[in-house]
């Protein structure tokens, strides 16, 4: 397993840093989303909310190749990973909504949060 640099964790802990998250449906289509509620857990792991239950969560049952994108002015990376699953509880999920609390995002959306899907780094570019 790849693991993310100082910089690319970060970027993915940057609240004002733009993220992406891409997946592919069953017929090997990308699709890409924006996914501000992605954030490095540690260096191997990403995690984002699930609130929606939209076109990457169903991609993401066919499919669990994933990859996820952070950037601010002139600084990016890029994740490619195996989607492990959603949690809707347990050390992962209170590990997500510490951070998030820590990295200033807008807890607002925070009560609609379902589940939260985490990602195993594989490659880091």
């Amino acid at each position: 397993m790849a693991k993310m640099t100082k910089e690319a964790m970060g970027l993915f802990r940057d609240s004002q840093a733009s993220k992406v998250l891409a997946t592919i449906d069953s017929n090997g289509m990308p699709s890409m989303a924006p996914k501000g509620s992605l954030i490095a857990l540690d260096e191997e792991t990403l995690a984002f909310a699930e609130i929606a239950g939209g076109k990457s969560r169903s991609n993401l049952e066919v499919t669990n190749k994933v990859a996820a994108a952070a950037f601010k002015t002139a600084a990016g990376c890029q994740i490619k990973g195996i989607f492990q699953g959603f949690q809707s509880g347990g050390p992962l999920f209170d590990d997500y909504a510490q951070l998030i609390k820590q990295t200033g995002t807008s807890a607002r959306w925070m009560s609609n949060v379902q589940e939260v899907g985490i990602i195993k780094v594989q490659e880091v570019s």
